[in-house]
């Protein structure tokens, strides 16, 4: 085989060059893909909710305008015409060929971003898509190219964030599809289901919050804690608890923190969920790690005695504003907003009473024996350094070493609930033993019985 010349090794070298300098945009793009917008889609009755995020920088490419540079005053300026240019970009038809009306019904910034003061990212539009007269918004074509026509290599993808006649209410979005340039119709065919399915699926979905959300947990037993005991000494510095107050005393300071807590997050629920109340949940979250904090501070020495229930629904408030984003978009109407908010609120209830029905008479029985002090203030220490690792991950973006083995124990909690039985009957059953003291017979100067007690003990 003969050798190349030169010049031809040359032109080959360069070839080669210039192959790899076409090739390697490509495989720079594929390293980092192109964000891509998605479509969250919310069933109730005869209308469908959609929540669309968008990319700034890929929706200013569509649209026309910039409004990357400077995000809140730009979207501000051209909402309307922002919402003008979604509606007429995105429709739904009935198989029998029907339109649909089509309604944009707000347009922002992602909520999180521009109430905690960052820098947003996204377009947040909100569209209604009602089904004509008979028809149940169950099976219809969506067509969807709010971007795609312009920017080719755009994608969109749709999901069922929740279905209340299905029971759909995880808070894990559903994969229906994908919409892109040349493919801007994504049929939608939902199966049937009944008012019912969607209140059973949101009250599950409020008792599985509390029952994985071990920061409301923990604040509230924190602050149930030193419920049974009475506070001596008068300045903060010689404060201390002291002795058990009594059953009753105990039961209506523990009714009292519940209820309280109850009527402070239902509150925040109901005014967060129908739009009156916006929080940004990372300062939100902040706030619940302060409240452990607090609530273990005061179960170790006493902050606020006789004032617990007013702690608790101050706090409550704020856990409220958390548990709403777990519902947030699914009410698209009045009536599945209050339906949405009263299950999701009854389930937090259900899991709320049985957590305290488990371990409140355990508690009680505790706080009657010496070993209530050791109880309390490993309780109280556990809740600090939970609150302190999570105020620092959540503030600050510190590693939590201390989370893991937190949700493990929660994930254990019968087994925790019946160690807590064993110490109290244990406890008490030693008690009574140490009280139990017998008799001392002793003779007096005319040589009768008569019988002491020593009280020493």
């Amino acid at each position: 085989m003969p050798h190349a010349s030169p010049r031809s090794r040359v032109f080959a070298w360069r070839l080669l060059a210039v192959a790899l300098a076409l090739l390697l945009p490509a495989v720079r793009l594929s390293a980092h893909p192109m964000p891509q917008s998605a479509v969250l889609l919310d069933f109730r009755g005869h209308a469908v909710g959609a929540e669309l995020r968008l990319p700034l920088d890929r929706l200013e490419v569509g649209f026309g305008h910039r409004l990357a540079d400077d995000p809140r005053r730009e979207v501000a300026a051209l909402r309307p015409a922002l919402a003008a240019y979604i509606a007429a970009r995105v429709s739904a038809t009935s198989p029998d060929g029907r339109l649909w009306r089509v309604e944009v019904t707000a347009v922002g910034l992602d909520d999180d971003a521009s109430l905690g003061g960052g820098r947003p990212s996204e377009v947040v539009a909100h569209v209604r898509l009602t089904a004509p007269p008979g028809d149940l918004a169950r099976h219809f074509a969506l067509h969807y190219d709010v971007i795609q026509r312009e920017l080719l290599t755009h994608r969109a993808l749709v999901s069922v964030r929740s279905d209340w006649d299905a029971g759909e209410m995880s808070g894990s979005p559903l994969m229906l599809g994908e919409v892109g340039y040349g493919a801007t119709t994504l049929a939608v065919d939902r199966p049937g289901g009944s008012q019912w399915a969607g209140f059973a699926s949101v009250l599950a979905l409020g008792v599985r919050h509390i029952a994985e959300g071990t920061d409301h947990l923990l604040f509230l037993l924190a602050l149930l804690l030193p419920a049974p005991l009475l506070a001596t000494g008068g300045a903060f510095g010689a404060r201390r608890w002291g002795a058990y107050g009594g059953v009753r005393h105990g039961a209506a300071r523990l009714l009292r923190v519940v209820t309280a807590f109850t009527l402070g997050h239902s509150l925040t629920l109901a005014a967060a969920a129908t739009g009156w109340v916006r929080a940004p949940s990372g300062p939100v979250e902040v706030l619940i790690a302060v409240s452990i904090l607090v609530s273990a501070v005061h179960a170790w020495r006493p902050l606020f005695p006789g004032r617990e229930a007013l702690v608790a629904g101050g706090f409550g408030l704020v856990h409220g504003l958390a548990f709403a984003t777990m519902i947030a978009g699914y009410g698209v109407d009045p009536w599945h907003t209050v339906l949405t908010v009263l299950g999701f609120n009854l389930g937090i209830e259900l899991m709320q009473l049985a957590v305290v029905a488990a371990t409140v008479p355990w508690l009680l029985l505790l706080a009657r024996t010496p070993a209530y002090r050791a109880v309390r203030v490993t309780g109280a220490a556990v809740a600090g350094v939970a609150a302190l690792a999570w105020i620092g991950e959540r503030a600050l973006g510190l590693p939590n070493p201390v989370g893991p083995w937190v949700e493990g124990a929660a994930a254990h909690g019968p087994v925790l609930v019946a160690l807590l039985a064993v110490l109290a009957l244990g406890a008490t059953a030693w008690d009574r033993e140490r009280r139990a003291v017998p008799p001392v017979t002793e003779h007096d100067s005319t040589g009768s019985p008569s019988f002491t007690f020593d009280h020493s003990l």
